[in-house]
């Protein structure tokens, strides 16, 4: 049979802070991430810590969907726009929302839809965003065959979060800047924003 890649690992801190990190935005992910997302609100969950360092990126379907289960329906996620100005909208579907407190951990290999994700997440202010300034990859391209079988690579429209910010080539910059400890023994991205998200649950 057929093994799915797991993209989300997840668990319950102490304070009922959840964490989850996703490795990429897979077909599969929509679904382990609304699982993980499920079963830590079941566990009482009461803030979001959600990892998307060195996140790549991936499907932009898996974006929306992701997005869609902290904003209520119709809401935009992001646009894209053609050079002749035409715009392309991807809004969400799903009325219910999660309303919880979000950090979500970036770095400078979070990328495409990783930070049209986290763009818009924090557009809306659900969520703070919390590292180092992400890669900043926000454009479709179109591959194009031509006759001899090779293929021209064309750029025709950038991705823009709700708020009309083009990530291309700037990057989203984080709330909370902090950079990655050297040593690579402790975790200082997730210390920190472990010890500003029970701030916010404890008030």
């Amino acid at each position: 049979g057929q093994v799915d890649i797991q993209t989300v690992a997840y668990y319950l801190l102490e304070d009922s802070v959840g964490y989850i990190y996703v490795s990429e935005f897979a077909d599969v992910t929509t679904g382990q991430f609304s699982q993980a997302l499920d079963d830590l609100l079941a566990q009482g969950m009461k803030g979001l810590l959600l990892d998307l360092r060195g996140n790549p990126g991936g499907l932009t379907t898996t974006a929306v969907d992701m997005a869609d289960r902290f904003l209520a329906e119709d809401q935009l996620v992001f646009y894209t726009q053609e050079k002749d100005g035409s715009q392309m909208t991807f809004p969400t579907a799903d009325p219910e929302k999660v309303e919880i407190p979000v950090i979500i951990l970036v770095n400078e290999n979070s990328a495409s839809a990783a930070e049209l994700f986290a763009g818009c997440l924090r557009d809306y202010g659900v969520a703070k965003l919390l590292g180092t300034t992400t890669f900043g990859k926000g454009i479709v391209q179109t591959y194009f065959r031509l006759e001899d079988e090779s293929a021209l690579k064309i750029t025709t429209a950038k991705y823009y979060t709700p708020s009309g910010y083009d990530i291309h080539g700037t990057g989203l910059v984080p709330d909370y800047e902090v950079e990655e400890t050297e040593d690579g023994e402790e975790d200082h991205q997730l210390d920190e924003a472990i010890r500003i998200m029970k701030e916010v649950i404890n008030g």
